[in-house]
């Protein structure tokens, strides 16, 4: 007989970042073994024929206003996202949001189109800055992390978490493997 257990949310989303997880591992081993020595895509640093969006970066000086401008981009980048894009989403494409007080017709128009411009023409640029070298890519990743760690601690503090004992929660997540 087979019983049949009801997965709560919680459990899935513990799920979802397990599966991200060995996803990512697998990929990293994967490139670790195929990789091509030779290739310029894994090397640290400044390098002579290192050429981001035509500038040379071949000094410690260069390489690191680089990493400033994109750790400014990226730290942006993650509180647009994060702070102010789900305000316009919401109220842009939430179908039950009928009535709107905080914006006019055409000041979410405006807002929304002139921020998912700006946000697609930085993706552009950041794609072009990352791909140029992993380390940079690495970095980058990690600056939108910490920045990511701040904006949903704050959103997390303007809400309120009720705890349930164990026996409300449902079943134990190990008890699906």
């Amino acid at each position: 007989m087979c019983i049949k257990k009801k997965l709560k949310t919680n459990h899935k989303v513990w799920l979802c970042l397990l599966g991200n997880t060995l996803t990512m591992i697998t990929i990293i081993i994967l490139i670790i073994i195929f990789r091509d020595p030779s290739s310029k895509y894994f090397r640290l640093g400044p390098n002579d024929d290192l050429i981001v969006i035509s500038v040379n970066i071949n000094t410690w000086i260069k390489w690191s206003i680089l990493l400033v401008v994109v750790g400014l981009i990226r730290g942006c980048e993650v509180l647009v996202n994060e702070l102010g894009s789900p305000i316009l989403g919401f109220r842009i494409y939430n179908p039950d949001c009928k009535t709107i007080s905080d914006f006019t017709k055409n000041e979410l128009n405006f807002l929304g189109n002139a921020m998912w411009f700006v946000n697609n023409f930085r993706g552009i640029l950041m794609v072009v800055i990352t791909i140029t070298q992993f380390d940079i890519a690495l970095i980058s990743m990690f600056i939108s992390e910490l920045v990511s760690i701040y904006t949903v601690r704050h959103l997390l503090n303007e809400k309120e978490f009720i705890s349930k004992s164990d026996e409300e929660t449902g079943v134990p997540l190990s008890d699906y493997f």
